[in-house]
């Protein structure tokens, strides 16, 4: 029965204690939240509307039910908006009309989950006005570059605009003029018809991509694999020699053999179909030493120590006095000694055995190829790895046990292999760009042109020359037009 009655009192006591803190958890949430809507509402007050939004966003992910910041996330947008409109209006009165578009488009993919339906209708109207306008001007954006014969850059602005086209709150833009741009895609592939030869294996790409968007039947070419620049394989000659590792030559060579696979075709120097091989040559050491001895450690530390003094203090003894033949207590002061526990600090030192690692990694590699001329990449490095090991676990004196931290050989040697690789491929692909890039005429229009702008372009896209061309004859960049004519929705 008593046992009963103690439980009762424990329970009441740990359910007060629990609501207390459940209390406490509320109010430093309410204070936290109140913080934060004091501060999204100061940004309101500034002006800086975008970054109100994000405040109240935030503030209603972790409470979806709080009207503040409803409110104020609604305010918040409405002036985000009527601020954005009026400037994409001036920016297009001011004559920047490709200006306002860009940021016309921004504003709707910004807001493309917002409930229109809350704000004003005179904002409203405002932005249809100025979607129509922007309509406009991506209409005359589009005419100009029809009558240039640049149907790719049309097909770019058409593309890139799409919500300005497409916003569904201010009616659907006329595809109309989708069917102009097809025709004029369609006389594109007819022109480049006459540039395509059976070594145009990087142009050959371009024209196939045009064709295919558009719409229009492609000339068929059978490629000559044989005159292709490209490598179909690499043909490495392995003179690595590994020591005192537990790997071989061989499979050291064949993870280089598959990093430059990987990044030759990354920029475009490889083609499964062509004949060429990739003659390389592998030069280089490398070895691990590893030495390990054994030595005697020192740790200081402190401790503090307990010692004993002895302290005077004074205390009261009473005596029994006789006055008058009456006998009375009077009390006197006496010194005394006694014992005190105090307390030093002492430095102690704590003599182990450690165990002293040191671990050398040497390697010198050399990459080596005569095609398309002879030249090479070398790179070495040495790295030393000095570390201590012991057993001894004393935390109470801040010393604990030290483990191993050997390095991981493979990947510091794959991550050497990289480099190595990334440069060989590097200047491979300049030197193979170079030798289009000297032969090539910007006013050149012929089959040979054509490609070797093309081959420049793909292997080296900062020369002035093949951009040049390029701009002259799509209005855009050899990688611009293959990223819009790969993009197939129309």
């Amino acid at each position: 029965m008593i046992l009963r009655k103690w439980q009762r009192r424990i329970l009441s006591s740990g359910s007060r204690s629990l609501l207390r803190g459940l209390g406490v958890l509320l109010v430093l949430g309410l204070v936290a939240c109140t913080t934060k809507l004091s501060a999204a509402k100061k940004l309101l007050e500034e002006g800086l509307y975008l970054d109100a939004a994000n405040a109240y966003e935030k503030i209603l992910a972790n409470d979806p039910d709080n009207g503040d910041a409803k409110i104020g996330l609604a305010k918040a947008r409405a002036e985000l908006w009527k601020k954005e409109l009026v400037s994409i209006r001036l920016m297009r009165m001011s004559g920047n009309g490709k200006g306002s578009l860009e940021r016309l488009e921004e504003l709707l993919e910004r807001t493309a989950a917002w409930d229109l339906s809350r704000f004003q209708s005179g904002d409203l109207v405002s932005a249809e006005e100025e979607v129509r306008n922007g309509r406009r001007v991506l209409d005359l954006m589009i005419r100009e570059q029809l009558n240039d014969k640049k149907p790719v850059v049309a097909s770019f602005y058409w593309n890139k605009f799409n919500r300005v086209r497409e916003v569904k709150q201010f009616g659907s833009h006329s595809s109309a003029i989708y069917n102009d741009i097809e025709s004029e895609g369609q006389k594109l592939c007819e022109r480049l018809h006459g540039l395509v030869s059976a070594t145009s294996f990087s142009f050959n790409s371009v024209y196939k991509g045009v064709c295919a968007y558009y719409g229009a039947p492609e000339k068929t070419i059978e490629l000559d694999f044989k005159q292709d620049y490209r490598f179909s394989k690499i043909d490495l000659d392995n003179r690595l020699n590994v020591r005192k590792y537990e790997s071989t030559a061989d499979a050291q060579g064949k993870i280089i053999v598959d990093l430059l696979d990987e990044r030759l075709k990354k920029v475009g120097l490889f083609s499964g179909p062509s004949p060429l091989v990739l003659s390389t040559e592998l030069r280089g050491d490398f070895v691990r030493d590893y030495q390990a001895r054994q030595t005697r450690m020192a740790h200081s530390y402190t401790e503090n120590v307990e010692y004993k003094e002895m302290e005077e203090y004074e205390d009261v003894e009473y005596v029994q006095k006789v006055e008058n033949g009456v006998a009375r207590s009077v009390p006197r002061t006496v010194k005394k000694t006694r014992p005190v526990k105090k307390y030093r600090t002492e430095n102690r030192t704590h003599r182990y055995l450690a165990v002293q690692h040191n671990e050398r990694l040497r390697l010198s590699l050399t990459l080596a190829s005569r095609a398309p001329q002879e030249f090479s990449m070398g790179y070495a490095q040495d790295k030393d790895n000095n570390f201590v090991t012991h057993e001894e676990n004393l935390p109470h004196i801040g010393l604990r046990r030290l483990e191993p931290k050997f390095m991981v050989v493979s990947d510091w040697l794959k991550e050497h292999y990289i480099k190595l690789a990334d440069q060989f491929v590097q200047k491979l692909a300049l030197t193979t760009a170079d030798k289009f890039c000297q032969a090539v005429r910007t006013s050149e229009m012929s089959k040979e042109g054509a490609e070797n702008f093309s081959r420049c372009a793909e292997l080296n896209p900062k020369n002035s020359a093949a951009t040049a061309w390029y701009s002259s004859t799509f209005g855009l960049t050899r990688a611009e037009v293959l990223e819009v004519v790969g993009k197939l929705e129309k």
